[in-house]
């Protein structure tokens, strides 16, 4: 499914979640963004697990949890399996924003991909923003050399190599709002549209697991 769950976070939660984020003691800077993973084995994890599970839907299992700041555009990937989760049936991407000022939106693409991969490099990004996925050419997806389309390039995407954006096809372009959950199969390829430098973009990241 790729689409919203509406007010997944009430209005304290939201607080919640941006005082936790200035008492994080550990934020790794990816090159794009102020990141604070929360690993399931976490403490923070434990604390929050079961509220939030309460909120994901039927039949998934909360894996990882992350908080975001972040201060530039992204590259194309896909939030599929890393080594600690690669055993598991691919469950669903949740991306919560909890501030944000200004119109945000998050570019969902056909193919996709059960590892966890980015086009960073083939796009022009190089490393920035990768943590622990695994870069890919266009070649790993076999794409057709069909031109993107020039409109939604234009509009949310020129912070990326137009050519290298060939044979990928927009599914949605979600549009942010705080406490509202977008939602997407974790396989699924996305990236952030482009938005202006100095931007506040926060946001809460949840990954799940079929069972």
């Amino acid at each position: 499914m790729v689409g919203y769950i509406e007010n997944f976070l009430t209005t304290d939660e939201i607080e919640w979640f941006r005082w936790y984020w200035s008492q994080l003691p550990t934020k790794i800077d990816t090159g794009q963004r102020m990141r604070s993973f929360a690993h399931y084995d976490r403490e923070f994890f434990h604390r929050i697990r079961e509220k939030l599970s309460s909120k994901i839907q039927p039949n998934e299992e909360i894996t990882t949890v992350n908080l975001y700041q972040d201060y530039a555009p992204g590259g194309i990937h896909s939030d599929g399996w890393i080594d600690f989760d690669k055993n598991d049936k691919m469950g669903t991407t949740y991306l919560v924003p909890i501030q944000m000022s200004e119109d945000f939106q998050t570019i969902i693409f056909q193919p996709s991909s059960d590892e966890a991969v980015s086009l960073n490099a083939e796009l022009g990004l190089g490393n920035s923003g990768l943590v622990t996925y695994k870069q890919v050419t266009r070649d790993y997806f076999d794409l057709s050399d069909e031109p993107f389309d020039k409109e939604m390039y234009d509009k949310y995407l020129t912070h990326l190599d137009y050519n290298m954006l060939r044979g990928l096809r927009v599914i949605q372009v979600q549009e942010w709002k705080l406490g509202r959950a977008m939602i997407w199969p974790r396989s699924q390829l996305h990236c952030s549209a482009n938005f202006n430098k100095g931007a506040v973009r926060d946001t809460l990241l949840i990954a799940t697991k079929l069972c």
